[in-house]
């Protein structure tokens, strides 16, 4: 019987780093055009500070760090990684969708 093969990446690691990525996108496409403002206090104090490139990398970067740490964790505790990243895809999909119909009416 083969062995079998680990995954290099969880999928839901991948599902959240593309989830993020598309926000990432999303937001400076609208931040850009001036028809929508941060909402996040703390992105938008990076913003105001740091400017659009500040932005974007403390933005990817309290994307990447989370999952590089839950990718790390995963060698001994996969099932509880896992369980936590769905958890963790299903609120931010969840959150951003409610925020982005709130924000279209």
């Amino acid at each position: 019987m083969p062995a079998q093969r680990r995954e290099a990446v969880l999928p839901e690691t991948l599902a959240i780093a593309a989830v993020g990525c598309a926000d990432l996108v999303a937001t400076v496409a609208l931040l850009g055009s001036g028809s929508a403002y941060e909402g996040n206090a703390l992105m938008r104090a990076i913003l105001s500070s740091s400017g659009p490139w500040g932005f974007v990398s403390a933005k990817a970067l309290f994307i990447a760090v989370p999952l590089a740490i839950a990718e790390a964790a995963r060698p001994r505790r996969e099932a509880f990684v896992r369980a936590a990243l769905r958890v963790c895809l299903a609120l931010y999909v969840g959150l951003y969708l409610a925020l982005t119909l709130r924000t279209l009416m």
